[in-house]
C-alpha cells in the first residue's frame, strides 16, 4: 500500500538508537525528509550512512533543556522549512530504581526528558503543523504509563503524563486538523536493555540472549519486541489513511496487557 509519505517533513526525536532510529530509517524508505535528533553525534553519523534518499537533517542536541529544543527546532525550520509529522520519541528511564532510591533530581530529570521535551517541541512545531495538509503528532509512550510496576516509578509517571497530554492536545488541535495519537510499546530491545546486558558482568551476547529469552517468556507472542515492530503503525498514523483517528493510544506489546477496551 502506498502511504503517500514522499517529501513529507518528519521530525523524529531520540533517533540515535532503538525505536527512534528504526522510525527514521522507515520514514526515509517511504521517501519522507527526516529531521533526526539525538544527543550522540556519532550515532547520528551512523544513522545518516544508512538513510535512504536525500534532504535529511541530523542534529545533535539535548532535548531535556530549553536551549536544546530551541536549537533543534531552529535547524528544522532552516533546513526543511516545514513540519508535517512530529514524532516525540525521546525518553529514558535514566535510573533503574524503586521509589525509595529516587531523589528529587531523579524525578526532575525524568520530567524534563520524558515529558517537557514533547511539550516544548510540540509548542514550537504547532504553528508549522497548522499549515500542513497532513499534520500529525505521534507520541511514543509506554505500557508503563497504564501498568506501572515498583521499579522506575518516575519514568512510568512521566509516560502517563505523555499519554494524557496526547488526548488533551488532540482535542485542542482538532479544529486545526492536526491529529494527535500515541503508541505504547511493551518491552522493546533498546539501549537501556543493552546497557543492562553490558553491565551484567558476563559475555554481552550471552547476557543479551538470556534477557531476551527471560523477558520473552512473559509475553504471549513469546519474544521481546524489536524497534522495527513499531514502524508499520507509526507510518500508518502519519499517512492519509489515518485521517479519522485522533486522541487514541495504540498498545504494541506482544499481548502483555491484553486490554479489550
Amino acid at each position: 500500500m502506498d502511504l503517500n509519505l514522499k517529501n513529507r517533513k518528519v521530525v523524529i526525536t531520540g533517533a540515535g538508537d532503538g525505536i527512534g532510529r528504526a522510525l527514521a530509517l522507515a520514514f526515509a524508505r517511504e521517501g519522507a525528509n527526516v529531521a533526526a535528533c539525538a544527543r550522540s553525534q556519532d550515532r547520528l553519523d551512523a544513522l545518516s550512512d544508512e538513510m535512504e534518499g536525500a534532504g535529511h537533517l541530523f542534529t545533535s542536541a539535548d532535548l531535556a533543556t530549553v536551549k536544546g529544543v530551541e536549537a533543534f527546532y531552529k535547524n528544522v525550520m532552516e533546513q526543511l522549512g516545514q513540519v508535517d509529522v512530529l514524532v516525540n520519541n525521546v525518553g529514558a528511564v535514566l535510573k533503574l530504581a524503586n521509589f525509595y532510591e529516587l531523589t528529587d533530581q531523579d524525578w526532575e530529570d525524568a520530567f524534563q526528558i520524558n515529558l517537557m521535551s514533547a511539550v516544548r517541541l510540540s509548542r514550537h512545531c504547532i504553528p508549522s503543523l497548522k499549515k500542513s495538509a497532513c499534520a500529525r503528532i505521534i507520541n511514543i509512550s509506554s505500557i508503563a504509563a497504564s501498568s506501572p510496576q515498583d521499579v522506575f516509578p518516575h519514568y512510568s509517571a512521566m509516560k502517563a503524563g505523555l499519554s494524557n497530554l496526547t488526548v488533551s492536545l488532540a482535542q485542542t488541535l482538532a479544529p486545526d486538523k492536526i491529529l494527535v495519537n500515541s503508541i505504547s510499546p511493551g518491552p522493546v530491545w533498546s539501549k537501556s536493555w543493552e546497557d543492562e546486558a553490558r553491565h551484567s558482568g558476563s559475555d554481552f551476547e550471552q547476557a543479551k540472549k538470556e534477557i531476551m529469552e527471560q523477558t520473552g517468556k512473559t509475553i504471549p507472542l513469546n519474544r521481546m519486541g524489536m524497534p522495527e515492530d513499531l514502524t508499520g503503525l507509526a507510518l500508518f498514523l502519519a499517512s492519509d489513511s489515518s485521517a479519522w483517528i485522533t486522541a487514541t493510544n495504540f498498545t504494541v506489546d506482544g499481548g502483555i496487557t491484553r486490554n479489550p477496551f
